[in-house]
């Protein structure tokens, strides 16, 4: 089994998480491709005889899974250097708040147990595609969680007018616009007042950002909804942005089509992950209200 392990240094667990897997793969065999930043930062990792220095993405290329240590940062980089092939992504939960990542540094090793007998299920979720006609050019932004439109660094409003389907429903005033998957929904849509969706399930979230009226409230639309967005800027120009981490800057006028993705994300569920609704509960602090008691 060859894993490739896409890594988060900035992560003080990352040493001792690394190093347990590190010892598991000489346990069973396995190989372990590893970036070479990830090596020279863990010098305890060079000469080892089951690493294989590989770039992240070269990685999926040759990798039966792509193991990501770190929050739900590392997992979206995790799916971008997916995209394009069937390898699942395992998260082992680094971070702190993360929703993607939710399998504890704890039970590594029983996940890696799972892996290599077999003994897991693959969840798909789908994913975002952000078509941007720029000047004439054409320039395609693709998400896991979400494309955003923002006003960059001016502090004024922009408009964005929103069509679905060809039919126009409304303009958009305000500091920007989120289009979320349903993965994305317990993102910055979240922060943004927007609804939690199931994650495996499929829909678009439209939620403004600082709008300036409030009658401007979140929309969940089906998934083969096709959102054409047209940018209007004072300042001249403004930035789309896909999962925080690709980016386009656009003028005023230009436009911007999101629809559903053509690949799906693919996730490793082998059981010693909490299910959903149990991170939700973590994360967000919910809890239950005890019964008072009565004389």
């Amino acid at each position: 089994m060859r894993l490739g392990v896409i890594a988060n240094l900035k992560k003080p667990e990352l040493g001792d998480t690394i190093r347990r897997l590190a010892n598991w793969a000489g346990d069973n065999d396995a190989e372990l491709l590893i970036a070479p930043e990830v090596i020279e930062h863990l010098p305890v990792l060079a000469g080892s005889d089951m690493i294989t220095e590989t770039p992240e993405d070269q990685m999926a290329s040759s990798a039966d899974f792509l193991v990501a240590m770190g929050g739900d940062g590392t997992i979206l980089a995790a799916m971008r250097h997916a995209r394009g092939s069937d390898i699942p992504v395992v998260g082992i939960n680094l971070g702190s708040l993360g929703f993607l990542a939710d399998t504890s540094p704890d039970n590594i090793e029983k996940v890696l147990d799972h892996l290599s007998a077999g003994s897991y299920e693959i969840e798909t979720r789908m994913t975002l595609e952000a078509e941007i006609r720029v000047s004439g050019d054409v320039i395609t932004l693709n998400a896991s969680n979400d494309i955003v439109i923002d006003k960059g660094d001016y502090s004024r409003v922009i408009d964005i007018d929103a069509h679905v389907g060809g039919e126009f429903l409304q303009r958009y005033t305000g500091d920007g616009l989120i289009v979320s998957s349903p993965t994305g929904s317990t993102a910055y849509a979240l922060a943004a007042g927007g609804p939690i969706l199931e994650p495996t399930m499929g829909a678009l979230v439209v939620v403004p950002i600082c709008p300036h009226m409030l009658a401007f409230r979140p929309l969940v639309l089906p998934e083969e909804s096709e959102i054409e967005l047209k940018v209007t800027s004072k300042h001249g120009t403004a930035l789309v942005t896909g999962d925080g981490q690709e980016h386009v800057t656009v003028d005023s006028g230009d436009t911007i089509i999101v629809r559903r993705g053509s690949y799906r994300n693919r996730f490793v569920r082998s059981g010693i992950a909490l299910p959903f609704f149990d991170v939700l509960r973590g994360k967000l602090k919910w809890g239950f209200r005890e019964p008072a008691e009565r004389s």
